[in-house]
């Protein structure tokens, strides 16, 4: 080999060091910004969640609470508690002969109101424990005094399933006086009026036949009579009516009312219900809500007037929270377990009273004081009532209890029952409450999670003879999701948009919200926003709020506690750096249910609680999503939502995750609707009542503008990936039409205008066919014999053995070592060029054919590629060089038959298209004819590139020579057969082409050199250079895209029929390739394998390519393992 260095070689390591150095570095910072990113995600510094107010029920003002009064020293030494109760009763029934009669009938009801939906719940899970429930479905309208029904039709379902005796309440609460308060003016009108009492007895009569009731409950109070016969009366009647036909007569009594003459009243009655609560009540002094001996007295009072059997004894699932100097709110047992556990106050059984009571300071450093009942209290009332022998009791009300209750309220308590089937008190010790359905406090469609399900703990005392606890103690608080709701609305709505920023979208909406200056909440998807960082930044810059809709729209419910953090928190972290504000508005995909209930509903929201957050829900979702959606469809349910439900008003719409072109039609006649109806358009900041700044507060840390930085730079890198995608895709399909525009122009000028030749003067021209080879020993004569064959009238063989370490030399010597035709030569390796010009310098002839010694030719190869020279083209411009036809022979293997087909689609098609503009840049070494002069002209093979016929190729273009294509002089050569010898041989390629361009880099872009420089090498820079190097980048934004827009089936469409597209675009090339070639087309089936693996080993061959060019060293002509499998052409 001389010793010209090649392209790219360098004597020294700088370049290489030089490239290292800076690619650590880059490595280094990149890697930098995991521990950085990861170190902000980990820190902590969630944004404050700004106190919510006014959320809990509204606590009024009380300045002088009334003080119920105790039990006098006379009542406590005769009501000494249930179990000296228990135990006095025990010992009376052991001297009776026989023992108490049970009633056998023993009611065992409970309260239904349709106002909370966990007493829904509650009956739908308990309908079982219960033969009696007591809903609140008959009211009167204090405006007509008409008979006014609510029936619950879903409860109503259940109750008639499990066959219980339904017995609705009718009451005289008017609530234009205020929240569950009585009218003692309107049952005084019903009273007094003989017409309207007669009315209302009919109506009622009329209802319980149409929706076939059982009975009645009366619960009028708050009476402003002068005396107790109107009401008597009234119960006459009605009872009277009621009482032949079979239904249910009763009536809801306090003891020591004096509104009531419950003896009188008795008779006309099957059941009185005795309301054993509210001995401490809303207005009251802070205390017991049932204590025990408060029991026994107001039930021996209420039994000196009525029989025992007509009692139905109420007991209380209830209690109160005192603030300091305010009436009490109701809480349900949940409730107050929440409130004990949020403020870490501890629980205190009373075992004189069987209530339990804590006390807490609030957030606005508030005392308060509350009582409730449990399980514990009520089991207790429940055996002290059953062996009172009481009718039965009843619940005030389903949905407040301790669901421990219905672990025995079904049975009965009474002494025998008790002896008979004794309880076990264990299952009070245990509450698993993972699958309780949740609680709600206040109202509104952002949600706060108070606490979470925990199993409870409790420790039990219990008295074993006579069967009841006296002691309790919560070691663990069993608690189930209690959820404070907020933002009531009034006549207000808010515009709220999930799944952005979409580039598409996302402007269009943020154009109409600004023209019509309504502001909006976006809850933004993160990598959404971190591909779209300045629409996100416009979003904050119009004052839109911005909320957490995760990174990558997972379902929060099916994904880990990490992962569920994680994907909040690069949101929030994103969110952060781009606006330089923080949100602790959340919603979770797939789950914006305003009112959640199961449990795929209720994870997200407790999950984005820990992380600071509070979920924003919906109740007006037009699922704008769905496929095929239209705009008027879109705009009729959100109208329809409203109407229905003027109270709701966050309404979900979606600004990317597929087509949204529906919903920005839409949202111009959604926002003129609800103003020309005078609706105000608000944001979550302001159903809060809090400000922007606290919904958003500022971003606080040290890492902020660092993590902005690296999303900057994630942001620019996501851009350029996906602008070389669409890039790639558009130059694709531009060299792909051109390609085929220019074959189709010289076929066509080719049929229409076939080539003339001059005519052969003399004697034809002596050509010699120069093979030069190296390690040949396989194929070397079969090629040689091969080219004997040739039908050319003169030519010679200079066969040139490149130093060959086999025995390539030595076999071809002894064949034709004598041989008039055959001149065999070998000289020191110095690689193929030299090879070659050796070759060329031992040859006196104008022309020479240069081929590979693997290469076989058709008979006619020479003379086809001679005729070249003698035709007639444009400006008697003179011919250079021809360029043969080679394909592959032998397909014997995939990866043969792939090459096989990029020889026809890839080189040949292209090197046809480009004899159009003499551009072709490669006159292949497997079969080229050159005039000789051409090549002296141009240097000569030259050594400093691996592709010698490449840069010969362009070196003759520059010299103004035309080079043609000959599609007729086929050449046969072995392709490799292992993806080793493959690799090795694209990889010389590969290199000497850049070698080449590289070389020949000032003639790119140069109209001097027509065709050359303004089409062939740029091609050469852009398609077999620039674009392979970021080609894998193209192929993981397709990949990316997949798994990104798996769920849209709309995304994936388009994805699917764009590269589709490109590949049917590739696919038609090819057949238009094959049949200008005349091949045969069922070998482009193994086109379909090739397009997904073939490029892919391109790309590896392409780095290696880059990496020997930048460290410089030089690269020899290699070996590749001959197969000797091409067969011998005939």
């Amino acid at each position: 080999m001389d010793n010209k260095k090649q392209v790219f070689q360098t004597n020294t390591k700088q370049r290489w060091k030089s490239f290292q150095w800076s690619t650590r570095f880059i490595l280094f910072i990149a890697i930098l910004m995991i521990p950085i990113f990861i170190i902000t995600l980990k820190r902590g510094l969630k944004p404050a969640l700004p106190l919510l107010g006014g959320n809990v029920k509204t606590e009024k003002s009380l300045s002088n609470p009334i003080v119920p009064v105790e039990l006098s020293d006379k009542e406590l030494k005769k009501y000494k508690g249930f179990d000296i109760f228990l135990r006095e009763k025990r010992e009376i029934n052991k001297l009776k002969a026989k023992p108490t009669v049970l009633n056998i009938e023993q009611v065992r009801a409970a309260f239904y109101v349709d106002w909370d939906p966990q007493s829904l719940f509650s009956l739908q899970k308990n309908i079982n424990k219960l033969n009696m429930v007591i809903p609140e479905w008959f009211f009167i309208d204090p405006k007509t005094d008409l008979l006014r029904t609510e029936i619950d039709t879903a409860a109503l379902k259940v109750m008639k399933k499990s066959h219980v005796k339904i017995v609705p309440i009718i009451n005289n609460i008017n609530e234009s006086l205020g929240e569950g308060e009585f009218d003692g003016d309107l049952i005084h009108r019903i009273l007094h009026d003989n017409v309207k009492r007669e009315r209302l007895i009919n109506d009622i009569v009329k209802n319980l036949k149409k929706y076939e009731l059982q009975g009645i409950n009366i619960d009028f109070e708050e009476f402003k009579e002068n005396s107790d016969e109107p009401i008597i009366a009234f119960q006459k009647e009605l009872y009277e009516k009621l009482h032949p036909l079979g239904y249910i007569v009763s009536q809801d009594i306090m003891s020591g009312d004096s509104d009531f003459n419950i003896k009188a009243l008795s008779k006309y009655n099957d059941y009185m219900f005795l309301m054993a609560y509210d001995e401490h009540y809303s207005g009251s002094v802070p205390g017991d809500i049932s204590s025990q001996k408060w029991i026994e007295r107001i039930l021996d009072e209420t039994v000196k007037e009525i029989p025992s059997d007509k009692i139905i004894l109420c007991i209380a699932g209830y209690g109160y929270d005192w603030q300091q100097k305010s009436q009490g709110v109701t809480v349900s047992y949940n409730e107050a377990i929440s409130l004990a556990k949020q403020y870490g106050a501890t629980i205190k059984f009373n075992d004189n009273s069987y209530n339990n009571s804590f006390s807490y300071t609030d957030g606005n450093g508030k005392e308060h004081n509350v009582y409730f009942t449990d399980a514990a209290t009520n089991f207790n009332t429940i055996r002290f009532a059953d062996e009172y022998g009481v009718a039965g009791t009843a619940l005030w009300r389903l949905g407040s209890e301790d669901q421990r209750l219905w672990s025995y309220y079904q049975r009965s308590l009474t002494n025998e029952s008790i002896q008979e089937k004794p309880f076990d008190f264990n299952r009070l010790k245990h509450v698993n409450t993972r699958f309780e359905t949740p609680d709600y406090i206040g109202d509104g469609e952002i949600l706060d999670v108070i606490t979470d399900p925990q199993p409870g703990i409790i420790q039990l005392e219990t008295d074993p003879v006579e069967s009841i606890i006296t002691e309790q103690k919560y070691v663990q608080l069993p608690t189930k999701y209690v959820i404070s709701k907020f933002g009531n609305v009034h006549k207000q709505v808010v515009l709220t948009f999930d799944d952005g920023p979409d580039p598409t979208y996302t402007p269009q909406i943020l154009d109409i919200l600004k023209k019509e200056k309504v502001p909006a909440v976006f809850f933004i998807v993160g990598i959404q926003g971190e591909s779209n960082i300045p629409l996100l930044q416009r979003i904050y810059k119009e004052g839109h709020e911005i909320g957490n809709h995760t990174f990558t729209h997972p379902n929060i419910a099916l994904v880990s506690s990490e992962r569920a953090s994680a994907e909040m928190e690069t949101t929030r972290l994103l969110i952060e750096a781009v606006t330089g504000r923080s949100t602790v508005l959340f919603r979770a995909p797939y789950n914006a249910d305003a009112e959640p209930t199961t449990e795929a509903e209720l994870r997200p929201v407790a999950l984005s609680k820990i992380q600071n957050y509070y979920t924003v829900g919906e109740s007006i979702d037009p699922n704008d999503w769905e496929k095929g959606v239209s705009a008027d469809s879109i705009y009729s349910r959100t109208i329809k939502q409203y109407e229905a439900n003027p109270d709701k008003g966050i309404i979900l719409l979606h600004d990317a995750g597929g087509n949204r072109e529906s919903t920005v039609e839409a949202l111009p006649r959604i926002i003129k609707y609800f103003k020309d109806k005078g609706i105000q358009f608000t944001t979550v900041s302001h159903l809060l009542g809090k400000t922007k700044d606290e919904i958003m507060p500022k971003a606080k840390g040290d890492y902020i503008t660092l993590d902005n930085f690296i999303f900057d730079c994630a942001y620019w890198f996501g851009q350029f990936i996906t602008a070389t995608f669409w890039v790639a895709i558009f130059l694709g399909f531009l060299r792909i039409a051109l390609m085929a525009a220019m074959a189709f122009i010289k076929k066509w000028k080719d049929h229409k205008y076939p080539p003339t030749y001059n005519p052969v003067v003399g004697s034809y021209p002596k050509v010699s066919i120069i093979v030069p080879a190296y390690n040949e020993e396989v194929n070397a004569v079969k090629t040689i014999q091969n080219l004997l064959r040739q039908d050319y009238p003169d030519f010679d063989i200079v066969f040139i053995d490149d130093g060959s370490k086999d025995n390539t030399f030595k076999m071809v010597n002894d064949v034709f070592e004598n041989h008039d035709v055959v001149k065999v030569y070998t000289k020191p390796n110095g690689g193929k060029a030299s090879a070659l010009n050796h070759g060329i310098a031992l040859t006196q002839n104008d022309y020479v054919v240069c081929i590979d010694a693997d290469t076989q030719l058709k008979t006619d190869a020479i003379s086809q590629l001679m005729k070249g020279f003698r035709m007639q083209v444009k400006n008697n411009q003179e011919i250079g060089a021809v360029a043969g036809n080679v394909k592959v022979g032998n397909e014997n293997t995939m990866l043969t038959k792939w090459q096989s087909i990029e020889y026809t689609t890839s080189q040949n098609f292209d090197r046809r298209a480009f004899d159009l503009i003499n551009g072709i840049t490669v006159v292949p070494g497997a079969i080229g004819a050159f005039r000789k002069e051409a090549i002296e002209k141009a240097g000569g093979f030259t050594t400093d590139t691996l592709a010698e016929d490449c840069d010969l190729t362009i070196r003759i273009l520059r010299n103004d020579y035309r080079i043609i294509n000959c599609i007729e002089a086929v050449a046969i050569t072995e392709a490799p057969e292992s993806l080793n010898e493959f690799m090795k041989q694209r990889f010389r390629w590969s290199y000497g082409i850049m070698q080449a361009f590289w070389k020949n880099r000032d003639a790119c872009f140069n109209p001097k050199f027509k065709g050359l420089g303004m089409v062939s090498l740029p091609n050469v820079l852009i398609f077999q250079i620039i674009l392979p190097i970021f080609a894998p980048l193209a192929d993981l934004v397709l990949i990316l895209s997949l798994i990104w827009n798996h769920d849209d089936i709309d995304s994936l469409h388009k994805i699917g029929i764009y590269y589709i597209v490109f590949m049917v675009v590739d696919m038609l090339v090819s057949l238009v390739a094959f049949i200008f070639e005349k091949e045969k087309l069922t070998k482009l089936i193994w086109l379909i394998p090739q397009r997904f693996v073939y490029r892919q080993l391109m790309y590896v061959i392409l780095f290696k390519a880059l990496r020997r060019a930048i460290k410089g060293e030089s690269q020899s002509w290699g070996v590749l393992i001959r197969t000797g499998n091409v067969e011998t052409l005939k």
